[in-house]
Formats: C-alpha cells, structure tokens, sequence
C-alpha cells in the first residue's frame, strides 16, 4: 500500500468517525432537549440579579438598599458567589458596620480562597481596610495575595496601585516582598 493510499484511507475512516459520531449526538440530543408537557419555563438566572446590583453600585452616589437587596436575591439562588459576599462586606463598610464587614468578607473567603475573579478587588479592599481586619482575615488575604503575586504578578501589582491605606500599602508590600523572594 502506498503512502498516498493510507492516507486517504486514514481520511475516509475519519470522515467515517465524524459522521457517526455527529449523527449520534444529534439523535440523542433531540429527546434530552425537548420540553416536557406542563414544562415551566426556568429559573430567572442568577446573572441578571447580579448585572443589577452591579449596575446599582455604579451609581453616583451609589444605591446601598438596592444594592444590598439585589445581592441578597442573588445569594439566595446562589451562596457560593464570593463576588456577592464581597459586595456585602462593601456595602456594610460604606454604611459604617464594621462587623457585618468582616463576616460577609470572611464569606467571600470562605467560598473562594484565592479568587480568581474577585481576587483584584478583594486584595485592594481588604488592604484598604487593613486596620480594621481580625487576625484571621489578614492571614487569608495575605495568602490570597502570596498567590497571586506567584501566579498573577500583575494583578497584585495593580492592586497595589489603588491602596491608599497606609498600614495596608506596607502589609502588602512586605507580603509580596515575602512571596516574591520565597519564589525564587
């Protein structure tokens, strides 16, 4: 057999393979996608609540109730958003509850330790608020940041940019400092 014949046998048998497999999925997707009688519509997605609180925190002066009752909606439908509990921490820090700031921040920890979505924000507003974090909350952002300065170097130093915390700049120096040489 020559090479040019293996070839198209090696193709023929492909375009075998993909046809089969093409027509399988099609034959088993038509019933799973299908809506049963009686079928309600689904449930409103999640992304929408939280488009909305966005959107209401970028006002100015920013809608804390709308904002608050929004991420509240979307962490009812779903817990685990550790950008939902961080926006909690912030709206409890602009109204001036410092201890609903520290548990809905130790949520948004609790949910997702090292980001990575949030991971920007959360370094520059637990760094700006430094002074008023429990021990525990230094240690988890200070390894987030350990992380990040590892892994995402750019990002930490983006955040670092926007900490106007004094006693905040310093930790998080020294702590990328720290994570930088341990790297090496």
């Amino acid at each position: 057999m020559t090479a040019v014949a293996a070839y198209r046998l090696r193709l023929i048998f492909g375009l075998a393979l993909a046809f089969c497999t093409f027509g399988l999925a099609v034959a088993l997707a038509g019933p799973v996608s299908m809506p049963l009688s009686g079928w309600d519509p689904p449930v409103r997605m999640v992304a929408v609540t939280e488009g909305r609180a966005v959107a209401a925190a970028a006002t100015n002066p920013p809608d804390l109730e709308a904002v608050e009752r929004l991420t509240r909606q979307t962490l009812a439908e779903k817990p685990g958003d550790a950008a939902a509990w961080a926006r909690l921490a912030w709206i409890a820090s602009e109204a001036g509850d410092t201890e609903a700031m520290l548990e809905a921040l130790d949520r948004s920890y609790a949910v997702a330790p090292f980001g990575p979505d949030i991971t920007a924000w959360r370094l520059r507003f637990a760094y700006g608020r430094w002074g008023a974090l429990t021990p525990e909350l230094r240690r988890l952002a200070s390894e987030e940041l350990v992380v990040t300065t590892r892994h995402r170097p750019g990002v930490a130093d983006a955040a670092l940019a926007d900490i106007t915390d004094p006693a905040g700049r310093l930790a998080f120096d020294l702590t990328a400092r720290r994570a930088k040489t341990a790297a090496v």
